[in-house]
């Protein structure tokens, strides 16, 4: 692959990390409706849900980092040693 196409894919790829990583704490801050009853007990389940779901997301973008420093380590060091 050449450097053109694996510097776009790259770039591609860093413009998905930021917005899905700037979309999903605005869609966390939501305000949730209030009602009595049985809607505490299922806004607690929404909440733990929603922690799953960005800390998941969070786990995936931190691994993804590592994989692509560890990758881009391995690529360009120095073969003449």
């Amino acid at each position: 692959m050449s450097k053109v196409v694996s510097r776009v894919l790259a770039g591609v790829g860093m413009v998905i990390a930021v917005a899905l990583g700037g979309a999903l704490p605005a869609m966390a801050a939501e305000p949730k409706p209030t009602g009595g009853g049985g809607a505490s007990t299922a806004a607690a389940s929404t909440d733990v849900t929603q922690a799953l779901v960005v800390g998941g997301l969070a786990f995936v973008l931190m691994i993804g980092a590592a994989a692509a420093v560890l990758w881009f380590t391995v690529k360009h060091r120095d073969q003449s040693r």
